[in-house]
């Protein structure tokens, strides 16, 4: 790091203005305090008279669940003044989050968790697997740049892999309300390889921040959005199936799309004010319904976001990663992970989840009671049933 924060109050100062955290800067870890830094920093190639003029970012909002990723640290949210910024959404472009409430008890449903993960399990596939038979119930990729080997890298992946969950920290979770009882099926999954060679491509290509109306920002935006409509498609597939894998009839299954919840946490959206991007946060404008998943232990929350204009309307997209899943696998005690996972049924042994324990993220209250004003919470779903791959 060029310049050297020491407190929460140096970082404001060094930004002039332009910088909201949401926790205390000393409490942010080195690599992810280099990220913003260096965020903050990128000069316009069009300076205006004013010092505030002479940067691209024009706001930066920091998330609790903030930690180092590729540019900028996950858990980020950007307002860029007349640029775009691939690396500022990341590879895994339009991943998100997706739940429905059925309105149904698991008494009231009439199977059990055993033939729900037997079907679910026949039905999605999960970690490396890809489908059996191409889909074409998507909007085939024409690419906006006409570079004809990333078109052929993107087709001949993506209709084998909509609706499929993925790996690492993707799942497919059954869940309890806490305040109805009712079931609820929540999936986090994105955009698989065909955003990920989409999000590759733009960054090898840009470099950093680009100017939006530029031939180049132009194109990236178009792929992005494709990527965006493809990770809902995905995760639109995979809920259908979740669903009916509850016993659920076709009808049930249609009427309760309608109200599902979806929303992703890496893209960039052009506003009048600028071009917004989240890496690793969700939109939480007034009255926007959300998704913060903690782990496999405890679950996830239904939020309804407070429109807080200091943040960009914007709220933590989860608990974030406190290790590696190297360190994970070496210093998580693996009887305090498996204790931590009793009477929750998971769709491989345990054992192999360690790097996914709860122990490897961070507390989900101190998230929570450092969101209290982007977001309120409306419920929480604890696990019965976490599918990953």
């Amino acid at each position: 790091m060029a310049i050297e924060l020491i407190t929460t109050e140096d970082a404001i100062d060094f930004a002039g203005g332009r910088l909201e955290l949401t926790l205390p800067w000393e409490d942010i870890e080195d690599p992810a305090k280099d990220q913003i830094v260096n965020a903050l920093m990128y000069p316009r190639q069009d300076p205006g008279r004013y010092a505030a003029d002479r940067y691209i970012v024009k706001r930066l909002a920091i998330m609790r669940d903030v930690h180092a990723g590729y540019d900028l640290p996950i858990g980020s949210v950007a307002l860029l003044d007349g640029y775009i910024w691939p690396g500022a959404v990341g590879y895994d472009i339009g991943c998100g989050m997706c739940h429905v409430n059925t309105g149904i008890t698991y008494g009231e449903l009439g199977t059990t968790r055993t033939d729900i993960k037997k079907r679910v399990l026949s039905m999605i596939p999960v970690g490396f697997d890809s489908r059996k038979t191409k889909s074409n119930g998507f909007e085939r990729f024409r690419n906006a740049s006409k570079y004809k080997a990333l078109a052929d890298a993107v087709n001949m992946k993506a209709a084998w892999q909509v609706g499929t969950l993925g790996g690492g920290n993707h799942f497919l979770e059954y869940g309890i309300s806490q305040r109805t009882e009712e079931v609820g099926v929540t999936i986090h999954s994105g955009s698989r390889k065909s955003g990920y060679n989409i999000g590759d491509f733009y960054m090898r290509m840009s470099g950093g921040p680009i100017p939006l109306e530029s031939e180049l920002g132009q194109q990236y935006l178009a792929d992005m959005n494709w990527a965006l409509s493809f990770a809902l498609r995905n995760r639109e597939l995979m809920m259908k199936k979740a669903l009916k894998a509850l016993g659920l009839q076709s009808g049930q299954v249609r009427r309760l799309m309608m109200d599902m919840v979806n929303e992703n946490h890496n893209h960039a959206t052009v506003t009048d004010d600028g071009v917004i991007h989240r890496k690793g946060a969700t939109p939480a404008s007034k009255g926007d319904i959300g998704i913060i998943p903690a782990n496999m232990r405890d679950g996830v929350w239904i939020t309804e976001g407070l429109g807080n204009k200091e943040c960009l309307e914007s709220a933590p997209h989860g608990c974030g990663r406190t290790m590696s899943r190297t360190r994970a696998k070496k210093t998580i005690d693996m009887a305090d992970h498996s204790k931590s996972m009793d009477g929750i049924m998971v769709s491989q042994p345990v054992e192999k989840l360690l790097d996914e324990s709860a122990y490897a993220y961070k507390d989900i209250g101190y998230v929570l009671s450092g969101s209290s004003k982007l977001i309120r919470i409306i419920d929480n779903f604890r696990p019965i049933l976490v599918v990953k791959g």
